[in-house]
């Protein structure tokens, strides 16, 4: 009988349009008390009435028949379950004949939905507090229960500051949007930020390994070429307007031309900077050029990194720079 109870209350605060002063008094007769037969019999006599009554004059009479709530006693509770919805499409059938053989279908169809519904309700059996009772006993004695029936005071503990934090987040959430889809729009947002910072630490790792590689993998390249085989590749690569391999080219012609001066020693494993800090160590530059020299092995790297490895755009002037650099470093280019 809870469940007949629950739907008169929602039925009780159901949306309508206010009636006026007038109106309301008109209505105010008091209704007799029903049980949920009785009520489910009034409500099809109330429909098949409404069915007969299509003048403006009927629907008036009808609509002024009606009580200001139907009295409906369940058990040993009594409910008031208000005529507004209804008398509110009434009022609209009336005012607008237009809509009104619409109007008067809908409030039909809700007198139908109201005895369906209280016929439903009142068919489901009652259920007994002890007998209830005695069910939650049941469940809470499964074995799966046993935990939540033995808990620690760690546990019980852990489960209040678990408690104490969401309802810090439902505190705060409620301040800053009052919606209850924020909280779960902030955590796409985290979970997307996580993945984007997890797809670009991927990508940075994998490329810096290619680099490695890549710088390995010409390491042992440079070995297999002249100096001078390195400028003819630097400046062909010119002639096609590909300004980053000439660079690339350029710069391993000068590693060529030092290692075959003797300068550096030839190490497979030496990335550019390694190459410029042995250079820097090598006790076979004279003093006199050792300064210019530094100076355009380190524009030579420098230039590597930014455009080759780093992906920069070159220019022709970038590469007509590289040339001026390897004259320094001692190749005498035609």
């Amino acid at each position: 009988m809870s469940l007949l109870a629950a739907i008169f209350l929602v039925l009780a605060v159901s949306p309508g349009t206010a009636p006026q002063a007038s109106e309301t008094a008109e209505r105010s007769h008091e209704s007799p008390a029903y049980d949920s037969s009785s009520f489910i019999d009034e409500l099809g006599r109330l429909k098949t009435e409404l069915g007969n009554a299509r003048s403006t004059d009927e629907i008036r009479a009808y609509r002024e028949s009606l009580p200001h709530a139907w009295i409906v006693e369940a058990g040993a509770r009594r409910f008031k379950v208000p005529t507004d919805l209804l008398v509110a499409r009434l009022e609209r059938a009336e005012k607008q004949p237009e809509l009104r053989l619409q109007q008067i279908d809908r409030a039909r169809d809700y007198l139908g939905a109201l005895a369906s519904e209280t016929a439903s309700l009142s068919a489901q059996p009652q259920l007994r507090a002890d007998s209830a009772q005695a069910t939650l006993d049941a469940i809470l004695a499964r074995p799966e229960y046993t935990h939540s029936r033995h808990q620690t005071w760690w546990e019980r503990l852990r489960e209040q500051i678990d408690e104490t934090i969401l309802d810090v987040l439902r505190r705060v959430l409620s301040r800053v949007g009052g919606q209850k889809d924020l909280g779960q729009f902030l955590l796409w947002i985290g979970v997307c930020g996580a993945a984007i910072l997890i797809a670009y630490w991927l990508f940075h790792r994998w490329f810096r390994a290619a680099q490695m590689e890549e710088m390995a993998i010409e390491s042992a390249q440079f070995s297999a070429r002249s100096w001078q085989q390195w400028v003819f590749a630097s400046r062909a690569a010119a002639d096609r307007h590909d300004y980053r391999l000439a660079i690339h080219c350029a710069y391993w012609a000068g590693i060529a031309r030092l290692q075959e001066l003797g300068t550096i020693a030839p190490d497979r494993a030496n990335t550019p900077r390694e190459y410029l800090r042995s250079f820097a160590k090598s006790n076979l530059v004279l003093p006199e050029t050792y300064a210019l020299r530094y100076q355009a092995l380190s524009a030579l790297t420098s230039r590597l990194e930014t455009k080759w490895y780093g992906c920069r755009i070159a220019t022709e002037a970038d590469f007509r720079d590289s040339l001026a650099q390897l004259e320094i470093l001692g190749c005498h280019l035609p």
